[in-house]
């Protein structure tokens, strides 16, 4: 291991805890880098020694907690290349409400019918679902450019679309699942030549490279402090100072006014006056600690870093007849992550083997189901790199994915699992659907993330006749849909409506805590399932 990287991991103490009996291996730093020492040392520098509300206090406690949460604005500002300073610079819980702050002070204000906006195939929900409901609820439009086979966008497709009636253009500027960098400076001169602003999705470029947002000529930047070494709960939206002045907030309260009475109310500058309430002070101040780390690591450094691991991973995942990967292809810019699926093993399958050998990664949607069905597959399984991490570290995955399906079937049969679960998933019941079902549901709604179908039979008096599943989802599951299938047959619509637990009675609790969406998920579907056909519901229910 080459010796900067050992000195950097050495800052992060998380990184020599055990998973079990297993080392620590974290490969889910898309979702939640972890935090150096010199940046959580903050919280008790805060805590214990000028801990106090910010602003409009007399008292030193007061005046020192302001002057390090405003020099907290100026050094993220600075850290992005917003010459604007704090003015510039607001302090929101994570890119997704700094996504909500733009949707409401500007997308209700200015969208009506005629308008549209235009984002990508590859958005986070935070942002695609944001500017969808906006939409609804001024007649707008929504388009979305295309993303081509090797996980790029179209930009002929971007020149076609935005047009003038375009508002606004909204793009990440990393895709969370394909590793893509997009061509952000390109896509925003098309934007400013039909006059439409632009907001950039920074939450997967900001902590990997370096971002300059005047560069950029972006409008509005957005990111979030825990993908950053930085702490949860804060996140930052960079705006140009001319537009922050003319957006009216969307949180009123204390902070974020300048004079009340009790006819009126005019509001602070900015970017006080989007900030209201008390803030995340210690947050604000730890995240401007991040930033000094970064820097001081280097964001050379950091990207070169993630893209060589990144290189690493996705050379030996392409060498494999079972692996399919997602993204640009091997040697092509892209940020540190890679997404595949294992032939035979179900993403969260993988996932929870992994964990048992203390590899962190994430498996499912990642928040893209869209993207996921553009891909027409019902999920990834995704690991993303740190700077901290290493080529021994992905080797581990590597010779993981080797065994995964011999120890799936290990896995379930061993004493964490009921034994029905694996009775169920070797020996499946009532699979392949019915030819012509009362009714219908799709299991799109479960918490985790699952693909499946229950179709179902119920004679005139509503009873429930007879029951079988389409699956796409993970082992577990499926099993369970499996036992569901034999269990409910017989039943009334009103008493499959009522279950509650049924599944976790049936199988005594006796399965990993890990797994518990996956358990009760199917049970979810068809309760919900039932209750929609009983209400006659318009929703997924097909009668």
């Amino acid at each position: 291991m080459h010796e900067d990287i050992a000195a950097i991991r050495d800052d992060f103490p998380i990184l020599s805890r055990s998973v079990g009996d297993e080392q620590l291996v974290y490969l889910d730093n898309a979702a939640t880098t972890q935090t150096p020492k010199q940046v959580y040392d903050v919280f008790e520098e805060f805590y214990a020694g000028y801990n106090a509300n910010v602003h409009r206090g007399i008292h030193t406690l007061s005046h020192e907690a302001s002057v390090a949460y405003e020099e907290a604005h100026d050094r993220l500002a600075e850290f992005i290349g917003a010459s604007g300073g704090r003015e510039e610079l607001i302090f929101t819980k994570n890119t997704t409400e700094s996504i909500n702050l733009v949707a409401y002070g500007v997308g209700l204000n200015e969208l009506g019918p005629g308008d549209n906006v235009v984002t990508t195939e590859m958005e986070h929900h935070a942002s695609l679902v944001t500017w969808q409901q906006v939409a609804k609820r001024t007649g707008a439009d929504v388009r979305f450019i295309r993303v081509d086979d090797d996980g790029k966008l179209d930009l002929e497709h971007a020149a076609e679309l935005i047009d003038n009636d375009t508002q606004l253009v909204s793009i990440v500027h990393v895709s969370n699942v394909l590793g893509t960098v997009n061509p952000v400076e390109e896509l925003t001169e098309l934007a400013h030549e039909q006059d439409a602003l632009v907001f950039i999705d920074g939450a997967q470029a900001v902590p990997n490279r370096r971002v300059d947002v005047e560069e950029i000529d972006a409008d509005f930047y957005a990111f979030s402090g825990h993908k950053m070494a930085g702490p949860t709960g804060i996140g930052c939206l960079y705006g140009k100072h001319h537009l922050l002045e003319s957006m009216e907030p969307f949180l009123y309260g204390g902070e974020m006014i300048r004079h009340v009475t009790y006819e009126d109310s005019t509001w602070n500058r900015p970017p006080w006056k989007f900030e209201a309430g008390t803030p995340p002070i210690a947050e604000g101040i730890a995240l401007a600690a991040a930033a000094d780390y970064l820097d001081d690591v280097g964001m050379d450094f950091v990207e070169e870093r993630e893209n060589e691991l990144a290189q690493y991973a996705l050379e030996r995942l392409t060498e494999r007849d079972d692996v399919e990967v997602y993204g640009p292809p091997l040697g092509e810019v892209r940020s540190g992550l890679v997404a595949f699926n294992l032939d035979g093993v179900h993403g969260h399958d993988l996932s929870a083997l992994l964990d048992e050998r203390g590899i962190a990664v994430r498996a499912g949607d990642h928040c893209t189901q869209p993207l996921h069905d553009r891909l027409d597959i019902p999920g990834s399984v995704r690991a993303s790199f740190y700077v901290y991490n290493t080529t021994d570290e992905i080797d581990q995955l590597l010779d993981a994915l080797d065994v995964a399906r011999d120890e799936l079937d290990t896995h379930l049969a061993s004493e964490q699992y009921h034994d029905l679960v694996y009775e169920h998933y070797r020996n499946p019941q009532n699979t392949g659907g019915l030819s012509n079902p009362t009714f219908t549901k799709h299991s799109e709604e479960t918490s985790c993330g699952d693909d499946g179908e229950f179709h179902v039979d119920v004679t005139e008096d509503g009873t429930i006749e007879n029951i079988a599943f389409e699956s796409e989802s993970c082992a577990v599951s499926s099993a369970v849909a499996s036992m569901l299938s034999e269990r409910l047959e017989g039943m009334s619509l009103e008493e499959v409506a009522e279950l509650d637990g049924f599944v976790d009675e049936l199988l005594d609790g006796t399965y990993p805590d890990i797994r518990r969406d996956c358990v009760v998920g199917p049970e979810e579907v068809i309760c919900e399932a039932a209750r929609e056909q009983m209400e006659g519901s318009n929703g997924r229910a097909v009668l």
